[in-house]
């Protein structure tokens, strides 16, 4: 799945000369959280987003923000971020894009590394659709399960095939029993995180009724006090 597969083509675009007013308003009525901010040619120049609105003098002075630890400089930009009323000069500059060729995941991958909620596709310097988070969340909502495994020995070689593809455990300290769909996983693992993923990688296989998470983290089986001895 790549970009072109789930953008929205219908791309409400602003231009740098339009007043932040007039940028607030369109983000409102069209119930989007940012404008992709083209030139005349349709070049695109900058994004605009709820984030770049919050620091305004319309907002009083306690959201511009403290100046005394600031530089000179943040100070002269920040005073332009909350005071100018061109959305050129509000918006912020070198935006992040995609191509219509880029995978899903990798997309995926850049809003959570960037803290982004939007990326603009690109096609021959020119913008052709936008992917945002609503896109992503409405691809895994639409995806269909696993179809990988049926019955209980096939169940079993599926999840053992994904803990170690996935979660690369080592198959020798991890045992998987299978009835009647029921997966109980035995073993140990190194953190608790490895443990609880190794829950959800379990109940992401097809057929999988319930799990029962057995495995025990090896930092706690090694510092549990002895059995007392009969």
């Amino acid at each position: 799945m790549r970009a072109a597969d789930i953008m929205t083509r219908t791309v409400i675009t602003i231009s740098p000369d339009h007043s932040v007013r007039h940028a607030a308003r369109m983000m409102l009525d069209n119930h989007i959280s940012g404008l992709p901010v083209c030139d005349d040619e349709g070049v695109l120049v900058g994004m605009l987003s709820e984030g770049d609105l919050l620091r305004r003098v319309e907002l009083g002075s306690s959201a511009l923000g403290k100046k005394d630890t600031s530089s000179s400089t943040q100070v002269a930009e920040a005073y332009i971020k909350g005071h100018g009323w061109r959305v050129g000069d509000v918006m912020t500059r070198g935006s992040l894009t995609v191509g219509t060729d880029t995978p899903v995941g990798q997309i995926a991958e850049l809003m959570a590394k960037r803290a982004i909620k939007r990326v603009p596709v690109i096609r021959d310097g020119r913008i052709v659709g936008i992917v945002s988070r609503r896109d992503i969340l409405e691809l895994i909502a639409a995806a269909e399960p696993e179809r990988s495994a049926s019955g209980d020995e096939a169940i079993k070689s599926a999840v053992l095939a994904r803990l170690a593809s996935d979660l690369a455990l080592d198959r020798n300290l991890i045992e998987v029993r299978v009835d009647r769909g029921v997966v109980s996983l035995c073993g140990t693992v190194e953190s608790g995180v490895k443990r609880l993923a190794a829950r959800v990688a379990a109940e992401a296989v097809d057929g999988v009724g319930c799990v029962r998470n057995e495995l025990r983290v090896a930092h706690e089986t090694a510092s549990a006090p002895p059995k007392p001895t009969q």
